[in-house]
């Protein structure tokens, strides 16, 4: 009994599944355009960046510090988090160092937003299109079984696996941009953390000097 309404089901046709691959891709571009975006509007600019930094660190200026962060990007986020620790009368280097690895991780996530949908796209279009092809061979097969005499059985059954080999191929093509994209937005978040932390050492080692300059301003 089930198995009859399995097949019946079955019998709708798949073209079902290839809409479906369609609107997957449809969601994949929008979540790639979204991030690439996001990735170029909060840009980082390192290279000018860090020797203005270390600059500022060598001089003590705390001013000079905080002007150099004030963009939206994961790293300044990040370095701001400290400046204001220290900014606030922060003397534990531990306490300045705990906050900024706690704005690297709100940062991570927040520039991870919809990577998930990227991989479950990326892993599950190739099986959604063999889901397709296996629906269409049933279907193959079911004609084979109520071909006539006098109709040609291998076209029949050749021509119905020919279309049920789309939605293969389909759910292959959703899948590797979603990927790579995947991959790409996952190397790019790492980077800009390897960039978060190697500045959030240089801070850390100019820590005391700033100290002192805060308390050369409070004073």
């Amino acid at each position: 009994m089930l198995t009859q309404r399995l097949l019946e089901f079955s019998l709708l046709g798949a073209e079902w599944v290839l809409w479906l691959l369609i609107v997957l891709s449809a969601a994949s571009v929008a979540v790639m355009a979204d991030r690439w975006i996001f990735y170029w509007r909060t840009r980082e600019g390192i290279a000018s960046l860090e020797p203005a930094l270390r600059q500022a660190l060598k001089d003590g200026s705390l001013a000079a510090a905080r002007e150099l962060v004030v963009a939206d990007t994961f790293v300044r986020n990040v370095l701001r988090v400290g400046l204001e620790h220290v900014s606030r009368g922060g003397m534990d280097t531990e306490a300045v160092e705990q906050a900024m690895i706690g704005a690297i991780a709100k940062e991570r996530a927040r520039y991870d937003s919809r990577l998930t949908v990227l991989a479950t796209i990326g892993n599950n279009a190739p099986f959604i299109g063999l889901f397709g092809t296996v629906i269409g061979i049933i279907m193959a097969f079911n004609q084979l079984g109520l071909a006539t005499a006098d109709q040609n059985a291998a076209q029949v059954v050749m021509g119905a696996i020919s279309e049920a080999l789309v939605a293969t191929g389909v759910g292959i093509f959703v899948a590797i941009p979603a990927v790579a994209a995947y991959n790409w937005a996952k190397a790019h978040v790492g980077v800009r953390a390897k960039h978060a932390a190697s500045l959030m050492g240089m801070l850390l080692a100019h820590h005391k000097y700033l100290d002192e300059d805060q308390e050369q301003i409070n004073q």
